[in-house]
Order: C-alpha cells, then structure tokens, then sequence
C-alpha cells in the first residue's frame, strides 16, 4: 500500500478531511512541518521541503504542496531523484480578486481620502483616475494572471502581457517588459520566485513607468524596493499596491514591510501578504490537493505538475 507523509503545523478540519479522504487508498503518517524521514514514503504533501528530510528519501515518486509558491522546495533535488512535483492553483481566482481590488484603491485613492477625511481634511484639490480609463498590463499571465484578465475583461479594460510563445486570446502582447511599460498605464505582477524575477522592476524599468502604476501580488523578490522607493518619493511613479515584500511577519509584535519607509509614503498601498488569505482560502487549497492526490493514486496523471527547471 501507498505510504504518504503529510507535513503540518497543526491539524484542522480541512486537513482532517484530507488525512480521512487518503487513509481509504493509503497509509497516511502525519508530522511537523521539519525534522520528518521520508524513508519507506511514497508520496510527501507539505508546504515545505528541506534537503536533509529530502535526502532520507529512499523510494519516494511524488511530492504535493498545499499552495502555490514552491520556492521552500529543493527543484533540483527533486530533478535528480526524478520526483515530480505538484503546486495548487486553487486560490487563484481569489489572488485576482484581491490584485483588481488593490488597483481600484490606488487609482481612486480611496485609502488616501479615507485617512485625510479621519483628520477633517476633504481633499478639495485632490483627484482620482478611473481605471476603466486605463491599459492594464499583466506581468504573469499563469493561473492568477488568467483569472485577473478575465476581471479586466468583463469591465472593458484592455489587457496586455509579454509574448512567451503560449496561447493568448484575447489579450494583446509585446515583445519585452519595455514594451510593456510603455504600452501600459497600470501593471500588475503576479510572478513566481525564481532567479529570471529576481530585481525584474528595478531603476531602469521604473524610468520608463513615470506617471503609472504598479500592484504586485506575486513574489517579493521581483521588486527592487530601493528603486522603487525612490520613484515613488520623486513623484515619477504614480503609485504602488503591495501585497508581497521581501521581509515577512514571523509573529513579531510590530514590523514594517521593508527597511525603506514606505509607510511615510502617500502614494503606496502597503498590503500585509492578504492575497491568499481568503477565509475559505486554506479549505480550497487542501480539498484540490485531496483531488489531486486522489487522482495520482488512482493512475492518473496529477494536475499542476511544476516544470522544475523553471520553478512553476
């Protein structure tokens, strides 16, 4: 029989339905999120993966992850034991969401009235821009990027994104993020954690963002926070929503996003990873992971399998 190791921080009920759903076609061991052999495992479901659990693993064939991200897994450890992997797209919708309302709020400055009304100031001489009036450009266009063009399109807003040779109906492409820019009033970032996104919107491509804005729900690491900080503090970048920074909450009392104080800024969102964190958002994850594996165990081919030399 099938030996499956789920890795968890704490049991709930989404995850006790999973552990009940797989026990009926598998041996299923529950452990903590590190410190766990995968000896005699089959197939490990967790969120991460280190490489010394990783290399206790003597027969294993298939590791899932109950979100999206997999940049907490070791992608070329699993190339080598021809593991394959498999990430859940199940939020999307949810991410797209949250990406359109960010961009309403930056472009209305509804978060920047609202704060000015709270001290007795109305703003007289302040105006917003509509996005319906906007060029939207998705810096992405996976499953969150799909889901947020569906929103643009359902309003009217045009949508473009970069040409990397996939199926693109119904939304225009360019050649290059240059071209993106400068075609674009508004972008917004939906990118997964690799080395290619790495400082992707740095100094020279926010020189040719003036007057524009930016919302980033994908990964932290895509943004330059300097560079962007000093674009937004010159009043040449219109304004920035972000949703993902390079430095997180570990349960700190009181942390701010970044070492460059964006919370003194007028023109940025500052958003505390809330993208995901949809009230059914852990529930759709783990239920579509149930499927999944369901489906593996069955003999079929599972869905969302990650390209591990890309990292999505």
């Amino acid at each position: 029989m099938t030996n499956i190791l789920l890795s968890i921080d704490k049991m709930d009920p989404s995850f006790a339905k999973l552990v009940d759903g797989l026990s009926k076609q598998a041996n299923v061991t529950v452990a903590g999120l590190e410190g766990f052999s995968l000896e005699d495992v089959d197939v490990f479901i967790g969120k991460k993966l280190g490489v010394s659990e990783l290399e206790t693993a003597n027969r294993l064939k298939a590791v899932f992850t109950y979100k999206t991200g997999v940049d907490e897994i070791p992608l070329d450890k699993l190339a080598e034991g021809g593991v394959i992997l498999c990430n859940s797209h199940a939020c999307s919708s949810y991410i797209a969401q949250y990406a359109f309302a960010l961009a309403l709020a930056l472009t209305a400055r509804v978060v920047e009235f609202d704060k000015n009304l709270r001290k007795g100031n109305w703003s007289p001489t302040l105006h917003w821009k509509s996005l319906f009036s906007m060029k939207v450009g998705l810096v992405g266009y996976g499953s969150i990027g799909k889901e947020i063009h569906k929103l643009l399109s359902a309003n009217g807003i045009p949508a473009y994104t970069l040409n990397r040779g996939k199926n693109y109906d119904g939304i225009s492409t360019v050649d290059n993020l240059i071209e993106l820019c400068e075609a674009c009033d508004l972008l917004i970032l939906s990118l997964p954690k690799t080395e290619e996104t790495n400082d992707m919107f740095n100094a020279e491509i926010f020189a040719h963002l003036k007057g524009k804005y930016i919302v980033n729900v994908g990964r932290g690491n895509c943004i330059d926070e300097e560079a962007l900080y000093q674009s937004l503090v010159k009043g040449e970048l219109s304004g920035a929503a972000i949703d993902t920074w390079r430095q997180k909450s570990r349960g700190e009392a009181k942390l701010f996003p970044s070492k460059k104080h964006f919370e003194k800024l007028h023109n940025v969102l500052l958003s505390p990873h809330k993208a995901m964190q949809v009230n059914d958002g852990h529930d759709a994850y783990v239920m579509d992971v149930l499927a999944n594996v369901q489906a593996f165990l069955d003999g079929q081919s599972p869905r969302n399998v990650v390209d591990l030399t890309k990292g999505y």
